[in-house]
């Protein structure tokens, strides 16, 4: 006699299958949709060598009292005041958190430069000139600010081109870079949020592999 066992998925699984199904859960995917849909995210993850973020050390280093001015140097008095964990103060939510590295120069102008890993929450709701990772169409995903049309002025479009009744979808993504033309979106065209950009890590200090 045969036991039917329950079995239970986690919520990102069930979203998942949910998306391949459909509202009305039918038609049933088959397993080559099942693959394809596997193999797209996995191109679109690699253009940015995304990965995802676990927390597994901590580490505490000292933290300073005051800021520090970039001009003349300050004193020799005992400027440390606490230790700090980089854990907590990059990371704000560990579950949707994710890196990236940034793959050209469209956003130079906003300090990212090639190679730069940056981090990138999918919890937070982004708001108007959020630097975020978005997806064009479902098939290419870039870095840009998000541009948010209701909240801009009239001076401000004209500024950027050159006439202030320059017609505008809702959303669009600006480069900062003049050498990258902005992503404004057609009629066909969709724009999908994965996540607003947090934190640029950027490396200035790099050791020297030479002997």
């Amino acid at each position: 006699m045969s036991k039917k066992l329950p079995i239970y998925f986690s919520d990102d699984v069930w979203s998942f299958l949910q998306t391949l199904m459909g509202p009305d859960g039918a038609p049933s995917p088959t397993v080559n949709t099942v693959f394809e849909k596997i193999q797209k995210e996995h191109e679109l993850g690699s253009k940015f060598d995304l990965k995802e973020i676990s927390v597994k050390t901590r580490l505490e280093i000292p933290s300073a009292l005051e800021r520090f001015s970039a001009g003349p140097a300050f004193g020799t008095k005992d400027h440390i005041d606490k230790s700090i964990d980089l854990n907590d103060f990059l990371i704000f939510n560990p579950i949707s958190t994710f890196m990236g590295r940034v793959d050209s120069e469209s956003m130079l102008y906003a300090g990212f430069e090639i190679d730069d890993p940056f981090l990138v929450d999918k919890s937070i709701t982004a708001q108007h000139r959020d630097i975020v990772l978005a997806l064009i169409d479902e098939r290419e995903i870039t870095l840009k600010r998000l541009m948010m049309t209701a909240k801009m002025s009239k001076q401000e479009i004209k500024e950027m081109f050159g006439d202030e009744d320059y017609e505008l979808p809702p959303i669009w993504l600006r480069a900062e870079n003049p050498a990258y033309e902005h992503i404004i979106p057609k009629d066909s065209q969709s724009i999908s949020i994965q996540g607003v950009v947090t934190f640029n890590l950027k490396q200035f200090y790099r050791r020297s592999t030479s002997k």
